[in-house]
């Protein structure tokens, strides 16, 4: 009976301590405000046209760029906006549109730029960041 008791406190302690509540996280808004993650950028293959991976063998290999958020965040939605409505809580990963990152593949980075909500098939991550600024972290 006693160990039981441990064991279930001990998981509840895990549940509490796996992440932070969502009432704790900043919440971004969509463009046009500008914002600043910081995370590690890194590339992931997704699968593209012509099928978008129902036929992995000759469906072209993307490379993805994405930030790995150092804190997750939530966005909030935009009723005025026909493509950015919904909002999303404890997100932990943000595609990013930018050109010229390879240098800093694996590294930590702060960027700035705009946030918008994934809606089409080249966008793999519900929520995309368009990049003004990016800067590694020394």
């Amino acid at each position: 009976m006693i160990r039981r008791c441990y064991t279930a406190i001990a998981t509840l302690w895990l549940i509490a301590c796996s992440g932070a509540p969502a009432d704790s996280i900043s919440w971004l808004r969509y463009e046009p405000a500008i914002v600043q993650l910081t995370g590690v950028l890194e590339v992931v293959q997704e699968y593209g046209p012509p099928n978008w991976g129902d036929d992995p063998l000759n469906d072209e290999k993307l490379r993805v760029p994405v930030l790995r958020l150092s804190e997750p965040v939530n966005i909030s939605g935009d009723s005025h906006s026909d493509i950015n409505t919904e909002s999303f809580e404890n997100v932990r990963e943000v595609q990013l549109q930018l050109d010229g990152y390879d240098s800093l593949v694996g590294k930590r980075v702060t960027v700035s730029g705009t946030l918008f909500a994934g809606h089409t098939g080249w966008h793999f991550k519900s929520v995309v960041m368009s990049v003004k600024v990016i800067q590694p972290i020394r």
